[in-house]
């Protein structure tokens, strides 16, 4: 063993081993010599930095144990600890050249192995923290080497063979090689053996083998080790917490285990002596595992409940983790009656007991998606909340109130609950907030917050949800390394893509998520309970990518993938997936019957979604698995198919638990199927249809989300309206009443939502000043927000006209207009109000003695569609330099002789205004509400306006006064504001822009300066906004100038306002329609004038282009233009242009409409409607065959 000596080294081994070998023949006293001290200190200083020098430690360790027996106790004490110290890396070592046969003195070897167990303790330790799989190797075969050099009756035996296996399995989290693993569960297995039954560290090991067969199962997949990870949690549960045997080892284990953290703490505190790199990374791991084992030496004294709720909470992991994979609702509930009785024991632990109980509640929300019982979801929701409350660790709390968030968002999803799912997004995003970044549950909580938003928007069509759900989305699809799980992120990305393109117009981009949902099916093999899943998305995919691109084999390739998907969701079916498998096939099969018309197909889906309508539990998908099928079943075309179809419409349409945008298209086609056959019926469901149309839009959406909702139900009143008519069950006047009801309902549904908060309160003031001011004050905040806080105002603001509602006095307070208060506005004038629909065309007169009904035979849907295409080509013709203008005049002129013999000289004759009036007798009043698409023609220009003298003159104009009110709600509140007497002495504001920046020069205003100039003559202590140069000096200020702020700000102090300058209508969004000012970024749009409410305001005279034009087709009911806004704003008269105005006519008009309505007293705006007619009727003398100068122009309001 010695070697042949080479340099001070073997000079100084010889020297050692001689005197070691010369004890059986002389004794101790070379050994104990100060000489051989001295020699065994210089090896030591030689070899300190070399721990792979066993030869020399393994000498110095005989020498030090040979001083031993002869030194004093605490010296004595010292050379047993440095014998041990040299030994213990040889031992560890194992053979090596060197010492190819390394024995060590039985007397030392237990405390070796404890020794050469805290070394590989630490190596194991640093290994994990770095991901190191070779130091992680080392440390597996040195605690191999332990195991193997430990007794059999060894009571550290057990604890050495847990950490081997613990080794082992961090080792096969890194090699994934199954031999590793295998030898972690034979280690496991063979602790738990060996240890007694009532030994409490039995239940660690089992404990740590559930954990591995668990780990082997997702390897193989192989049940057995399923059923062992299950049976391996249930013996630690089963494992007693009290005897005698239990506690006595318990007793020891714990002083064994302080004493180890003692050792660590005293080798933290030598190490950070020390100096040299790494060092201070030593120290810190010899300090936590000190931190560890005091930890694990706490736990063993802690409450014997304690300790068994955590088993019970394993063995319940166990069981739940079973479920997950296979479906199997005994095993959950096994697991939930686990986690009960692991919290019954945790009454002294506040975040032991904070977890146990999140645990439970993701058990039960697990239930409650199978079972739908309503006391599973009460209970996780509260568990979950106590947990809040119980946990004393911020990010436990983040993680729990992410869990609560799924859980309330599921159960919210099944009822189609805004209100849980604002409350789920909320408590999602605090969650998000709370966690550290990089914490592992992060990806899962922005997820989920993802999936909220995305289903938000479904609900209530918000455009801001989707986009943000997109943007979460594209944050998680890629946090996980699991191909499944990042599979479905993906998917559930590119669903969210796929909303956003539907409302932004723009391609989804679904080929990324394809092909990692083909990869996740690929690698996820059959039997795996997670494979539907991926299938069905993958399916889900395809069809929309088919949509989209067109593409044959996508079609093909989402049904084979559908057909996939149900077949693995059969094999083990869930609550609801079956439902869903069944609802997507359908899809994909009644899609290609569209493209080959194949019967097999239509067949095959409509019983896919017979079957599938069950299985559904989350009710917007119920719903439109019903329409679904209807559909189908209209297509099969039997007469007992058609009677389905209606039925199954029918109670979607009149289902409370579905939303109501579904609810309403089920409705119109199931009104659609019965229009011939029973009008009653049909015109029930449009009735009821057209009243949810105020829930399809909340006040909480932004604007523009608003209008998309909307926008999909134009028509709707116009159809139900049409089919109450031809109902003939009814007598004729309930038919028109109710009519004209539906008609006010379902038009302009925002604008008369925005009237409802400017209600007239002088009344209410009066008698209840502190209603009145909180009126008020929730009133400016639904102006002011949008969101779920906006909801939240709306539903105190609904509660507070309820309030008022029941005050003596106040029953119809911010009601609706009934059907006699209807008739009573017509006392100030006749209404006629059109109704233009495919089933057919009316006018609903209405006059002080009732509501007439006028068949307009002559019209149809599909003729005023035409026209207005003919209209609005020839007048782009008539500024437009290629085209002929006269042949565009000749085109306007034609089409406004149709429009009257059509529309309005029915409605004038039965109203009595068949002729001019005698000379000398005013003309009559009549307020036109055309809605629809004939509100984009000039109904108060329609007629013949050639040479046809005296009182047989057969246009509108010469028989009446018109004006134009969007409904007659809005009529009655321009009334009430036009009487109301102004709080401030008359003042106007005259904004006047010729030059637009932004516009070419040909787009200069040559009239303006002279409007503006005559205007500010005519007006009373006029406020003047001008570009500069018009009629200021070109340094203005820029108070002066005529911006959308200026105007603004100086809109609520004046009584009259006069605008000259260029507007624009938008037909992609009427909201953005504007009057383009001197700062064009910011133009004067309709949406900025919408939470405008000027109290003092009397007349606007709108000297622009379209501001009275409904562009586009989507939401003509809605009379959105700039108009309609200063209507809104508090303009009880507001003056507008149907089309582009010309500007020379344009200064003519408003020269004698000023005129006509300037008294002794200034100016009266109640002569506006009349006045306008004068100044028409002017212009129309001298150019009857140039209806485009003067048809346009028009009177709005009271």
């Amino acid at each position: 063993m010695r070697g042949e000596p080479v340099g001070e080294r073997e000079d100084l081994l010889d020297a050692l081993w001689a005197r070691v070998l010369a004890i059986p023949e002389e004794g101790f006293d070379q050994v104990m010599a100060d000489e051989a001290l001295a020699e065994a200190e210089r090896l030591a200083a030689l070899v300190k930095a070399d721990r792979d020098d066993v030869k020399a430690r393994y000498c110095l360790g005989w020498i030090h144990l040979s001083r031993f027996p002869g030194l004093p106790e605490e010296e004595g004490r010292i050379a047993l600890a440095e014998a041990v110290s040299m030994f213990v890396p040889c031992f560890l070592k194992g053979a090596t050249p060197d010492l190819p046969a390394v024995s060590l003195p039985e007397s030392v070897m237990p405390r070796v192995l404890i020794s050469a167990a805290l070394h590989t303790a630490v190596l194991a330790q640093e290994s994990k923290e770095a991901a190191d799989p070779d130091g992680l190797a080392t440390a597996a075969t040195q605690w191999k080497l332990i195991v193997d050099a430990t007794p059999p009756d060894d009571h550290d035996l057990p604890s050495y063979l847990n950490h081997l296996g613990t080794t082992l399995t961090g080792l096969y989290r890194l090699n994934e090689d199954p031999d590793t693993l295998d030898a972690a569960i034979e280690a496991f297995e063979r602790a738990s053996a060996v240890m007694a039954a009532d030994d409490p560290q039995r239940a660690v090991a089992l404990g740590s083998l559930r954990d591995a067969l668990r780990l082997r199962y997702e390897r193989t997949k192989a049940a057995a080790d399923l059923d062992a990870s299950v049976e391996a949690a249930r013996r630690a549960a089963d494992v007693p917490l009290s005897s005698d045997t239990g506690d006595r080892n318990r007793a020891r284990l714990a002083d064994q285990l302080r004493g180890l953290a003692d050792m660590f703490q005293k080798n933290a505190e030598g190490e950070g002596e020390g100096e040299g790199e790494g060092e201070d990374d030593t120290s810190e791991v010899y300090r936590e595992l000190g931190r560890q084992f005091r930890q694990k030496a706490a736990d063993l004294g802690s409450d014997d409940d304690l300790r068994g709720a955590r088993r019970w909470e394993s063995y319940a992991s166990a069981l739940e983790y079973r479920f997950d994979l296979g479906s199997d609702l005994e095993s959950l509930d096994a697991a939930i009656s686990a986690y009960e009785r692991a919290l019954e024991g945790t009454a002294t632990g506040e975040d032991e007991r904070a977890e146990l109980m999140n645990s439970l509640a993701v058990a039960l929300t697990k239930r409650f998606l199978q079972t739908s019982v309503p006391a599973d979801q009460a209970r996780y929701t509260e568990l979950i909340r106590q947990s809040l409350a119980t946990t004393t660790d911020a990010v436990d709390a983040a993680r729990y109130r992410g869990n609560l968030a799924v859980a309330l968002l599921v159960t919210s999803a099944q009822r189609s609950d805004l209100e849980g799912v604002d409350t789920a997004v909320d408590m999602a995003r605090r969650a998000l907030a709370d966690l550290p970044p990089g914490h592992p549950a992060e990806a899962d909580v922005r997820s989920g917050l993802s999936l909220g938003l995305r289903f938000r928007s479904q609900l209530i069509q918000s455009l801001a949800d989707a986009q943000e759900a997109v943007e979460l989305g594209q944050a998680s699809a890629t946090a996980s390394e699991d191909l499944p799980k990042q599979a479905q992120r993906v998917a559930n990305l590119a669903f969210s893509q796929t909303l956003l393109a539907q409302r932004t117009l723009q391609s989804a981009g679904l080929d990324p998520a394809i092909s990692v949902g083909r990869a996740a099916v690929a690698a996820c093999p059959e039997g795996d309970p997670t494979r539907f899943l991926l299938l069905g998305h993958l399916a889900q995919l395809l069809l929309m990518r088919y949509r989209a691109e067109g593409r044959p084999a996508d079609l093909e390739e989402a049904i084979g993938t559908g057909r996939l998907a149900l077949a693995a969701v059969s094999a083990s079916p869930r609550h609801g997936e079956l439902g869903s498998a069944l609802l997507n096939l359908g899809i994909a099969l009644q899609t290609r019957f569209e493209q080959e018309s194949d019967p097999a197909d239509l067949d095959q889906a409509i019983e896919c979604f017979r079957k599938g309508r069950s299985s559904l539990p989350i009710p917007a998908l119920q719903v439109a698995c019903m329409a679904l099928l209807a559909s189908a079943l209209e297509t099969r075309g039997t007469r007992a198919d058609r009677a389905s179809a209606v039925r199954l419409l029918t109670a979607a349409a009149e289902g409370e638990e579905f939303p109501p945008t579904a609810r309403i298209m089920a409705a119109r086609e199931g009104a659609r199927l019965q229009a011939a056959s029973s009008r009653p019926a049909a015109s029930d469901l449009l009735g009821e249809a057209v009243l949810l149309l105020p829930r399809v839009v909340p006040r909480r959406l932004e604007r523009d989300d608003q209008q998309y909702a909307i926008s999909q139900f134009d028509g709707l009143a116009a159809d139900a309206a049409a089919l109450i008519l031809a109902d003939r069950t009814l007598p004729p006047g309930k038919r028109a009443v109710r009519a004209l009801r539906l008609l006010e309902a379902g038009r302009a549904v925002l604008l008369s939502q925005a009237l409802e908060t400017r209600t007239d309160l002088t009344e209410l003031g009066s008698e209840h000043r502190e209603l009145a001011d909180r009126y008020v004050a929730l009133c400016t905040e639904l102006e002011r927000g949008s969101g779920a806080a906006a909801d939240r105002t709306a539903r105190a603001f609904a509660e507070l006209q309820e309030q008022i509602r029941a005050l003596p006095g106040f029953a119809s307070f911010g009601l609706p207009t009934r059907g006699e208060d209807l008739v009573a506005q017509a006392r100030g004038g006749h209404l006629v109000v059109f109704n233009v629909s495919r089933y057919r065309c009316d006018a609903l007169v209405v006059t002080p003695k009732g509501v007439r009904t006028v068949r307009l035979r002559g019209l149809t849907y599909d003729a005023v569609t035409r026209m207005v295409d003919v209209f609005q080509q020839a007048l782009r013709d008539s500024t437009d330099e290629n085209s002929d203008p006269r042949t565009a005049q000749s085109v306007l002129a034609r089409i406004l002789r149709h429009l009257h013999h059509r529309a309005t000289y029915p409605a004038l004759a039965a109203l009595g205004h068949d002729r001019v009036p005698r000379k000398g007798l005013p003309l009559p009043r009549v307020w036109w509400a055309p809605g629809g698409r004939l509100g984009q023609l000039p109904i108060h220009a329609a007629g013949y306006h050639g040479v046809t003298p005296g009182r047989y003159r057969w246009a509108v104009m010469d028989r009446v006064i018109s004006s134009y009110t969007p409904t007659i709600g809005a009529l009655q509140h321009a009334r009430q504001r036009a009487a109301r007497a102004p709080s401030l002495p008359d003042r106007a504001l005259v904004v006047a822009l010729a030059t637009t920046p932004g516009l070419p020069g040909t787009a200069r205003l040559a009239a303006v300066a002279k409007e503006a100039a005559l205007v500010r003559g005519l007006l009373p202590d006029p406020v003047l906004l001008c570009e500069p140069g018009l009629f200021t000096g070109p340094s203005a200020g820029a108070a002066d100038l005529p911006t959308t702020t200026n105007v603004l700000e100086n809109l609520p102090g004046c009584t009259i306002s006069h605008f000259v300058c260029h507007g624009t209508s938008d037909p992609a969004n009427p909201s953005r329609s504007r009057l383009i000012l001197q700062d064009p970024d910011t133009p004067l749009t309709v949406s900025a004038l919408a939470p405008v409410d000027i109290g003092n305001a009397r007349l606007a005279y709108l000297s622009a282009c379209s501001t009275a034009a409904t562009a586009g087709t989507d939401l003509l009911d809605e009379s959105i233009h700039l108009t309609s806004a200063f209507q809104l704003a508090g303009f009880p008269h507001v003056i507008g242009n149907l089309w582009e105005a010309s500007d020379g006519v344009a200064q003519r008009i408003a020269e004698r409409f000023y005129a006509g309505i300037t008294t002794g007293d200034g100016p009266d705006p109640g002569r506006s409607a009349a006045s306008l007619h004068n100044a028409v009727q002017e212009i129309r003398s001298d150019n009857p065959d140039h209806p485009f100068l003067w048809a346009g122009y028009l009177h709005a309001g009271a």
